[in-house]
C-alpha cells in the first residue's frame, strides 16, 4: 500500500519500451499505475497496479486518474500518447512538458517545415500538390520521390516512388495513414546515411546531448529506409554545430519549449544537412541510457520527477552540451524479414556482453512479421558503450556472430547486419 507521501504516476502504454519507465519510477519511490488496452502488455507485470483500458478513452482515463489520486501522468515513446497525456494533464491540472501548439508542429510534417524555414533550419523543398495529384503536378516530378502522410509515425504509410504509377499508389496508401487526409511529396535522397540530433531542454536551457551517424537500410525499391545503426559521436558533429545547431536552438526556444527531450533527424548529402523530422518525446532508441553512461545523469528520472511536480534543478545536464559523448557508443537495431519466429538464439549472451548497457526486445517466439518497411519488423535494439572504437566494433561483430532469429521454415530472419566497415560511408 502506498504511503500518503508517495508520489503516484499514471503511465500510458504497457509496451516493452515502458518496462524501464516503470522500473525507473519505482526506483524513484513512485507508486506506478500502467494503463493499456491489451491485458498482456509487458510493462504491466512490473507495475504496482494496471488497468486494461485504452489510453485514448480520455473519460475513462480521467476516472482512473481521479480514483487513484495520481500526482502525474507519463508517456514516453509514442506520438499518440503525447496527445492523450496532454489532454489528461490539462483536465487534471497536472504538469506536462508540452503544449498543444508544440505537439502540432512536431507531428505535422508541413507545419514543421514551415517552422524550420522561419528559423533558417535547412529542409528539402517539397512539391506543391495542394491536396491532389494533377497531371501538372505529376509532370514536374523528378524521380525518385518519397510520398508520405504529413502526420504519421514509425515510417507507416511511406512509399519511395520511381515512376508516376507508383506515386499514385503511394498517394492512396499515404491517405490511409493520415488522420488529416494530407500527403506530402518530396525528392528522395537515395543514400544509406543520415545524421540525428538529441537535445535536452532543462529549465529553459537547451543542451545538445548527442549527434549521431544514422545508418539505414532500404529493403526494397519502394520501402523507406530503416535504421540499422546509430553511432555516437557523429563524424559530422563539428560541422553540424557550426552550420545548423544555432538555428535549431533558436527554433526550440521560439517554440517555447522549457523542459523535455527533442530528437531531430536529418539527411546528409554533399556536406549539407536537410532536417525532415522532429520528435518532442523520448525516442525509441532509449538514447537516455547512453547519455547516462556518458554523463551520470538519467534523463528518464528527470522527466518522471517533472511529471509529478518534483524539483528538477539538480539534473545539471547543462554541463554536458555540444554532443558530449567521450565514450564511443552505438544503438544497434535488428531488422527482420517476413516470417514467423520459431526461436531466438544467443539473446541472453548478447545482453550480458560488457559493452551492452541496455536493450529492448519487442518481438518474441511465435510472433509473425507480416510487413516490411516500418518499425514493426524490428526485433529490438541494443545500446552499446565502450572505452574505445575498437572495443565497440568488436562488440558489434560479436552480436552479429551470436544472435540468430530462426523462422518456422528454419531460415535466419535477420535482414541485414551493420558492420563497422560501414562507418567509412560518407567520410
Amino acid at each position: 500500500m502506498a504511503s500518503d507521501a508517495q508520489k503516484r504516476v499514471l503511465i500510458l502504454s504497457g509496451i516493452a519500451h515502458m518496462i524501464d519507465v516503470v522500473k525507473t519510477a519505482k526506483k524513484l519511490g513512485f507508486y506506478t499505475i500502467v494503463v493499456d488496452r491489451d491485458a498482456g502488455s509487458p510493462a504491466k507485470a512490473y507495475a504496482d497496479k494496471s488497468y486494461d483500458v485504452s489510453t485514448s478513452d480520455i473519460e475513462k482515463m480521467l476516472e482512473i486518474a481521479e480514483a487513484e489520486k495520481v500526482d502525474g501522468v507519463f508517456n514516453a515513446f509514442d506520438d499518440v500518447n503525447t496527445w492523450n497525456a496532454l489532454a489528461l494533464c490539462e483536465k487534471l491540472n497536472l504538469p506536462y512538458y508540452a503544449t498543444e501548439e508544440q505537439l502540432q508542429v512536431c507531428s505535422d510534417k508541413e507545419k514543421f517545415k514551415e517552422c524550420c524555414r522561419s528559423f533558417g533550419v535547412p529542409v528539402i523543398e517539397e512539391y506543391k500538390i495542394d491536396g491532389n495529384l494533377s497531371d501538372e503536378v505529376l509532370a514536374q516530378l523528378e524521380f525518385p520521390v518519397i510520398v508520405k502522410p504529413v502526420d504519421s509515425y514509425a515510417s507507416k504509410g511511406i512509399t519511395v516512388c520511381h515512376n508516376i504509377e507508383a506515386v499514385k499508389d503511394g498517394y492512396e496508401k499515404a491517405l490511409k495513414f493520415s488522420k488529416s487526409q494530407n500527403v506530402i511529396v518530396e525528392p528522395f535522397v537515395d543514400n544509406s546515411y543520415g545524421v540525428q540530433m538529441f537535445y535536452t531542454v532543462h529549465q529553459g536551457n537547451i543542451v545538445l546531448s548527442g549527434v549521431v551517424d544514422r545508418y539505414v537500410h532500404k529493403q526494397t525499391e519502394e520501402h523507406p529506409p530503416l535504421p540499422i545503426a546509430m553511432v555516437f559521436p557523429s563524424q559530422h558533429q563539428e560541422l553540424y554545430i557550426k552550420e545548423v545547431d544555432p538555428n535549431v536552438r533558436r527554433m526550440i526556444k521560439g517554440l517555447g519549449i522549457e523542459n523535455g527531450l527533442v530528437f531531430i533527424q536529418s539527411l546528409f548529402e554533399n556536406d549539407k544537412f536537410y532536417v525532415y523530422e522532429m520528435g518532442f518525446r523520448f525516442s525509441g532508441e532509449l538514447h537516455y541510457k547512453i547519455i547516462e553512461k556518458q554523463t551520470g545523469i538519467n534523463l528518464m528520472e528527470m522527466m518522471l520527477d517533472f511529471s509529478v511536480g518534483s524539483n528538477i534543478d539538480d539534473y545539471e545536464i547543462e554541463k554536458y552540451d555540444n554532443g558530449y559523448t567521450p565514450l564511443p557508443s552505438c544503438n544497434l537495431p535488428i531488422l527482420l524479414n517476413k516470417g514467423t519466429i520459431d526461436k531466438i538464439v544467443g539473446l541472453e549472451q548478447v545482453q550480458n556482453l560488457p559493452a551492452v548497457v541496455s536493450s529492448v526486445i519487442t518481438r518474441s517466439a511465435g510472433e509473425t512479421i507480416e510487413t516490411i518497411g516500418n518499425y514493426s519488423q524490428m526485433l529490438g535494439r541494443f545500446n552499446l558503450v565502450s572505452e574505445t572504437v575498437e572495443e565497440l566494433n568488436e562488440t558489434i561483430l560479436a552480436i552479429h556472430e551470436t544472435l540468430h532469429v530462426f523462422s518456422t521454415e528454419g531460415e535466419d530472419m535477420i535482414t541485414v547486419k551493420f558492420l563497422p566497415a560501414q562507418e567509412e560511408i560518407s567520410r
